[in-house]
């Protein structure tokens, strides 16, 4: 399964003049803000003309409410950029939920910890950023698999959630559809919580809540901050190769904050099973981490 972050942008194209429009991979946002304002992202991009293949430099800067985009060269040129999207391939879009993604966690964490320990390094080491990004990774994969588990075997949660999410709310089908497709209505809902970007934490704070009556921001009271750094810091791993938005190599990544990193996912994950879950279905013997 993958993805692109990408703008829909058009431009008269300063090598063969003629109007063009195509899809420009851009910055991706980080979504550790809780204000939207605070989600920002900016950095170089190539834009190429579909046209005469002529290949500008250029540069993004990207919010969760505007794209704007110049060229190096050309800086007189007027892009028109779409709100950057992740474009998500047919594999993802029809992609089925494990029934215990729990279980796939933790196995995931016992196989890392085993990996840090006997091959990590220092603090900028390749093997360290690979198995820190893989945890956050680890986490995304988990919370889009239970929410869309709670959702798909519960009436009640996909109810709440039609009813409260403003993308589902203003979804709108002919009754032709609806009689061809007894399943429209499930399909829809599944296949936007497919969509949404999982590190995106406050987008699915607010999913959490309608669907499950479960505040993560509560359950993450004290770490919160914690969390959302390393999910900022898994950004500069992925798109950055392991260097912060001034290009410095990051040095964090010890094998004690890759563990302690792993350690605080393993107790917001048991707070969450526990929340979702009645505690009489959840006991010790659940978390062998």
């Amino acid at each position: 399964m993958s993805s692109r972050y990408e703008s829909e942008i058009s431009f008269i194209c300063p090598g063969c003049r003629k109007f063009v429009a195509t899809k420009l991979a851009v910055p991706e946002l980080s979504f550790t803000g809780e204000r939207a304002s605070e989600n920002v992202s900016e950095g170089s991009v190539e834009v190429v003309c579909p046209s005469c293949e002529t290949a500008f430099p250029g540069y993004c800067f990207n919010s969760m409410g505007d794209c704007q985009i110049t060229l190096d060269e050309h800086p007189a040129v007027e892009i028109h950029a779409g709100l950057a999207e992740y474009s998500h391939d047919e594999d993802w879009v029809t992609y089925q939920a494990p029934d215990h993604p729990l279980a796939i966690l933790i196995d995931l964490y016992h196989h890392a910890s085993d990996l840090l320990a006997e091959h990590g390094g220092g603090g900028a080491h390749l093997l360290n950023r690979m198995i820190f990004a893989q945890q956050i990774g680890g986490l995304e994969a988990y919370l889009a698999d239970t929410l869309i588990n709670v959702v798909k075997n519960d009436a009640d949660a996909m109810r709440r959630l039609i009813a409260g999410d403003v993308d589902l709310r203003s979804k709108k089908f002919t009754l032709a559809e609806i009689s061809a497709n007894k399943q429209l209505v499930e399909q829809e809902v599944l296949l936007h919580l497919r969509s949404i970007v999982y590190h995106n934490i406050p987008k699915v704070r607010a999913l959490y809540k309608i669907a499950a009556n479960v505040d993560i921001f509560e359950l993450l009271e004290g770490t919160k901050d914690r969390l959302f750094k390393a999910i900022e810091y898994r950004h500069d791993c992925v798109h950055r190769n392991g260097r912060d938005s001034q290009g410095n190599l990051l040095e964090i990544f010890t094998k004690p904050y890759v563990q302690e990193t792993a350690g605080l996912i393993r107790d917001f994950v048991k707070r969450l099973e526990t929340a979702l879950y009645s505690p009489a279905d959840v006991d010790d013997d659940d978390f062998p981490f």
